[in-house]
């Protein structure tokens, strides 16, 4: 069973790591992550590095296609056809097609989202209405083979997901339970319905701060 990831400067760490951490511990699995070009990954906030070890050329076919988000950089993807052309060609051969966060805008330009129920990062939901999908406020959506997740932390959900999907259920409970995997925050503001207008301003800033910082442009 191989499982991809798509890396791309500017990557949101825990989009990537996050369902790592349980897929990594599924039987049988191969993980591979590829980019553009072999070679570091920063991710948004600088101060990590990830290692793509196949470049996008050398991998034809993968039972699984991971897109995680990024904070603005997921917006290049879009723009970059040989992404794009990858990601469909991929896609006619996957078991599953999974995107984290505002790795869906990725997937809505590849053409792979129309009509479908997705949902997405919060912020980046808007970069979706062009694409004639159905949005869901749902920690995770499946359509078909598509898998479409929230924002960030999320990457949590689908990696636990996942894990049952491709192995059996006391394999993923197993390793929710390595994990300890199970979340209760002391504070319920992760949803954007249940933040005040202050905290969403905030947090609007935050985002456009940490977009200015990678050099993104003003459509953030």
């Amino acid at each position: 069973m191989n499982i991809t990831y798509l890396l791309y400067d500017g990557i949101t760490a825990l989009d990537v790591v996050g369902s790592y951490e349980f897929l990594s511990r599924v039987p049988n699995v191969k993980i591979r992550f590829a980019a553009l070009y072999k070679g570091p990954i920063k991710t948004d906030a600088g101060l990590l590095t990830l290692q793509a070890d196949y470049s996008i050329d050398e991998i034809t076919k993968t039972d699984v296609l991971i897109v995680p988000g990024a904070t603005i950089s997921f917006l290049e993807m879009v723009q970059s056809k040989q992404v794009l052309n990858w990601i469909k060609n991929i896609h006619e051969k996957t078991t599953y097609t999974v995107s984290i966060s505002s790795g869906a805008v990725i997937l809505g330009a590849a053409g792979l989202l129309k009509e479908r129920n997705v949902t997405s990062h919060w912020y980046a939901k808007r970069f979706l209405e062009s694409y004639d999908v159905i949005l869901s406020n749902e920690r995770f959506v499946q359509d078909g083979k598509i898998i479409t997740s929230a924002g960030v932390t999320a990457s949590l959900d689908v990696g636990l997901y996942l894990s049952e999907k491709l192995s059996t259920p006391e394999i993923a409970h197993s390793i929710q339970l390595i994990l300890e995997y199970e979340p209760k925050p002391h504070t319920d503001k992760g949803f954007k319905s249940k933040a005040n207008g202050d905290i969403a301003e905030l947090a609007k800033r935050k985002i456009k701060d940490m977009a200015f910082k990678n050099s993104a442009e003003s459509i953030i």
